[in-house]
């Protein structure tokens, strides 16, 4: 899922998120209730008030879209969403729906980046749409009260289960204080939501199927769409997939093997770059050394794995590798809790384990990922959410769905390969295309993943099964 760009090496992005499934059903309207996509009454796109938003030289248009904040409650308070939308460049075929990642990641922000995505031929016959997810960016966003922020993500990963027992009443007290302040929208930024949400949006372009491109937690919006509504889908790509059958702590399993993963296959690519400070040390060497850095600088630990996500990025991460060898490296001073990304993670993730169970994660995930591990492990706080979680996690078949591309990266620095063999294989209509390579997300980094995802979106047909798209020369 693309998460937070990272631009430069300073930056400071919230760990991806684990798609889930949908186990409480909330209730359509009744209007709704009976009818198809074709009988229902719809507003043409065309009926938004559309204004001028460019984006340096990307002719970007914005609206905003009503939706209820709690669509159990159609007639009862409503928040409005914010929508980009790229106009196609040639004859309109019609439209794709598009996430980049996150959760708390701006849709509208990332939509030029988005759009470069898309090959000519998509970008000629297709509008690109995408989105500011309810609770963040411009769409009635959660926050905190000042201070709150600060002094939440000043706190230390725990280890013992009395740190452990302080950190998670810590926690609750920081979650509670950011739900008084940011009101009803809190208990309802879970990605079930946001997929009816996304329905709302087809209605009102008059799209009697959603065509629609996920990356990263963006494929947990799109499996929750086609749960929902699985004779909605259209063209439907999921590219670096989450296991929607997975809980917390499955997902920050997944999340940290993937991160120590990825540094492994950074230091074996020392070879191939001058700038690498590392190349006098072995792979457990260079760990033995980082290890103890990263504990002491819980910023620094959560930084490198989203400079790690992308093998274009190492080249920022040799240098500031380099300033910690050197002994001249200087934290930027920032520091933040990601509250919407916390606050869609734990109504999506459910996780019912005790201190002293986390704990003993920790401990174990230390232990066996020595740069990740206990970061990844022990600082989680949905245990203690004040809000519950909305569903149980499932695999999601999605039977009647047209065919659903899910597309998985080999060395996947954020979301494991298996957890894309794993979502494609159970759904009924899924089919897996494979990249080869180290890197998270592969449309517009490998070209033949790219050929093959522009192809099903302009004919609707997938790659043959068993497709495999080496790294790329």
């Amino acid at each position: 899922m693309a998460d937070k760009q990272v631009s430069g090496r300073r930056g400071r992005a919230p760990l991806f998120a684990a798609g889930l499934a949908l186990a409480l059903a909330v209730t359509l309207p009744a209007a709704w209730a009976a009818t198809t996509p074709q009988d229902r009454p719809a507003v043409p796109a065309a009926a938004l008030r559309w204004q001028p938003c460019p984006a340096g030289d990307t002719p970007l248009e914005c609206t905003t879209v009503t939706v209820p904040v709690d669509w159990a409650k159609p007639g009862g308070r409503t928040l409005t969403l914010k929508v980009a939308m790229l106009r196609a460049t040639g004859e309109r075929r019609g439209v794709v729906f598009t996430n980049p990642g996150g959760p708390g990641v701006s849709g509208v922000r990332n939509l030029p980046g988005l759009a470069r995505r898309f090959g000519a031929a998509v970008r000629a016959g297709y509008d690109i749409v995408s989105w500011d997810p309810r609770g963040i960016g411009a769409s009635a966003p959660v926050s905190c009260p000042d201070g709150a922020d600060a002094a939440f993500a000043a706190l230390d990963v725990p280890d013992s289960v009395a740190e452990r027992v302080r950190y998670e009443r810590a926690a609750a007290t920081w979650a509670r204080d950011c739900r008084r302040q940011s009101g009803p929208v809190f208990d309802h930024v879970d990605t079930l939501s946001t997929a009816r949400d996304l329905d709302r949006l087809r209605e009102l372009w008059h799209e009697p199927k959603l065509h629609y491109a996920g990356f990263s937690y963006g494929t947990r919006i799109g499996l929750f769409y086609a749960d929902l509504f699985p004779h909605r889908v259209g063209r439907m790509v999921l590219d670096s997939a989450v296991d929607p059958a997975s809980d917390e702590a499955d997902f920050f399993r997944g999340q940290t093997r993937a991160a120590e993963q990825a540094f492994t296959d950074y230091h074996a690519d020392c070879g191939n770059r001058s700038g690498c400070p590392l190349g006098d040390l072995t792979v457990a060497q260079a760990r033995a050394w980082l290890a103890p850095l990263l504990r002491a600088d819980v910023q620094l630990n959560g930084l490198l794995p989203n400079i790690l996500r992308q093998p274009g990025t190492w080249g920022s991460l040799d240098e500031l590798l380099g300033e910690l060898r050197a002994g001249v490296y200087q934290p930027n001073g920032e520091s933040g809790s990601d509250v919407a990304n916390h606050a869609v993670n734990c109504l999506d993730l459910p996780d019912h384990r005790s201190a002293a169970r986390i704990a003993a994660d920790t401990r174990a995930a230390a232990a066996r990922y020595p740069l990740f591990g206990r970061l990844m492990t022990g600082s989680v706080v949905c245990t203690e959410w004040p809000v519950p979680p909305t569903y149980r996690p499932h695999r999601i078949t999605a039977r009647g769905a047209a065919p659903i591309l899910v597309v998985g990266t080999t060395r996947d620095t954020a979301t494991p390969y298996d957890w894309a063999v794993s979502a494609a294989r159970n759904l009924s209509s899924g089919r897996l295309l494979t990249v080869r390579g180290t890197g998270h997300v592969a449309y517009g980094t490998n070209p033949c993943a790219g050929e093959a995802i522009d192809r099903y979106l302009l004919t609707g047909t997938p790659p043959p099964a068993g497709k495999v798209c080496a790294a790329p020369a």
